[in-house]
């Protein structure tokens, strides 16, 4: 029989070398935890105990599967995210650490409000969920133009027990939202344009939504251009526009928000010191 120790081991022997071994350390405790419901400290008191076959036969598959280039948290089908544990598939892009760091922009603007809140291209719904659980009394919604994502979104806010409204709608076509007023907008949107796929890693391109990524070459700003005209005529005064933005053009975005009249437009770098994410005042 095999022990969890040496499921910990395997995952160091077996994983390719795209991963250090500090990844594959941790790439191994998670799937332990999620697999056969161990906590960390189970995985030190534990590591001699055996595991029954199929949990070590189903283990083996999934690295296989990440081998393979299928992303961890496909595999896994959950990722931690701002402290939440969020279903993770195909229907929907894989939550970044920089959207984290995104959402708590946003909780630390609207930390003293109970903030309506509409998150444009939603996905997983990782932002309005992440939102609502640290303020509890805010009104979060998002919307994205994929139905998947929309059921991925729900199923998340069932698993967590948070209320979200989640519904189909499209950022170049927001009009269905005119008899609403929101303090805060936020959208982490297609920003890739097509010209720079072949630079991306395949795991990226193969597995996750096309739809969620790029924009086309002759326009990458144009799901910005959209949102902010939007934001200007529905955010409520003294309202707040976030966007998660590519960083290659991060001056065009702050021209965008300059030209129609938003205020206190500041850009901000994430930990990698790329500039990531602008907020702007209405």
């Amino acid at each position: 029989m095999a022990t969890v120790n040496d499921i910990l081991s395997q995952f160091k022997s077996e994983l390719n070398d795209s991963f250090t071994q500090n990844e594959k350390q941790q790439i191994a405790k998670m799937f332990l935890m999620n697999r056969m419901n161990l906590s960390m400290t189970d995985i030190i008191l534990k590591r001699n105990e055996d595991v029954p076959k199929h949990d070590f036969k189903e283990i083996l598959r999934d690295i296989h599967r990440i081998n393979r280039g299928k992303p961890v948290q496909y595999v896994l089908g959950v990722t931690y995210f701002y402290g939440l544990e969020l279903i993770t598939d195909e229907r929907a892009l894989i939550p970044r650490p920089e959207t984290e760091e995104l959402v708590n922009w946003i909780i630390e603007i609207a930390s003293d409000r109970s903030p309506k809140l509409l998150d444009v291209g939603t996905g997983s719904g990782c932002i309005p969920l992440a939102v609502k659980a640290n303020l509890p009394n805010s009104d979060v919604r998002g919307i994205d133009y994929s139905q998947d994502a929309i059921d991925l979104a729900n199923e998340n806010a069932k698993k967590l027990g948070l209320t979200a409204r989640f519904e189909i709608g499209s950022a170049l076509n927001l009009e269905d939202y005119s008899k609403y007023k929101w303090d805060i907008i936020v959208s982490n949107p297609p920003y890739i344009p097509y010209k720079d796929k072949k630079n991306m890693q395949s795991h990226v391109v193969e597995y996750e939504p096309e739809i969620a990524l790029f924009v086309p070459d002759k326009d990458p700003l144009m799901f910005y251009k959209d949102i902010a005209k939007y934001a200007k005529e529905y955010l409520v005064p003294n309202g707040h526009l976030f966007f998660e933005i590519n960083e290659n053009y991060a001056k065009e975005v702050k021209e965008v928000l300059t030209l129609l009249g938003f205020s206190e437009i500041e850009l901000k770098k994430d930990l990698q010191g790329k500039d990531r994410m602008i907020k702007a005042k209405l």
